[in-house]
């Protein structure tokens, strides 16, 4: 019975997308973003997609609100109009959108291979303690994206965000 049980854990991992490059949404890939992305190329306005609107409104939410990422050169950010359900740890059933501030930074993920943002969120109703967590970068069209799961990836629950302002 061990056997069969460690032998579902091991494939599971190993089927996770990051390990075979699967792609999210068509037209992205990781392979690309094996360079540092530069402070630059990140600080702006950052807005989701349609898809993540859908899933606002699927989780019961007016999806009429413009959800924003709003990262400074001086690595603050804004989250403007968050929708509660981001936080897969908060148990309040509430259909809130928050503003929600912090730090922001260019790191490599926790195996040292991919290029993450990391977002440190100041402690808030929202986050009591503060949280850090990491959302994954991606290239699309050769333009960098946001890209965050909600609770488990095998659900594809995601926001992606795509920088305001760039012709793609």
């Amino acid at each position: 019975m061990k056997r069969i049980l460690v032998f579902i854990l091991v494939i599971s991992s190993l089927s996770s997308c990051r390990y075979f490059n699967v792609s999210p949404v068509d037209g992205v890939t990781t392979k690309s973003v094996s360079q540092e992305p530069k402070v630059k190329e990140l600080v702006g306005t950052w807005g989701i997609d349609h898809f993540s609107y859908d899933l606002i409104k699927k989780n019961g939410y007016d999806a009429n609100k413009k959800v924003e990422l709003i990262l400074s050169e001086d690595g603050k950010f804004e989250a403007v109009n968050f929708p509660e359900f981001m936080d897969v740890f908060n148990d309040t059933k509430g259909k809130r959108f928050l503003q929600l501030s912090g730090k922001w930074e260019i790191k490599k993920d926790y195996k040292n291979e991919y290029w993450v943002l990391k977002l440190n969120f100041d402690k808030s109703g929202f986050y009591k303690n503060g949280l850090s967590t990491e959302y994954e970068l991606y290239l699309k069209d050769d333009h960098l994206i946001i890209w965050s799961f909600i609770g488990d990836p095998d659900s594809g629950d995601r926001f992606l965000f795509e920088k305001k302002g760039t012709d793609h």
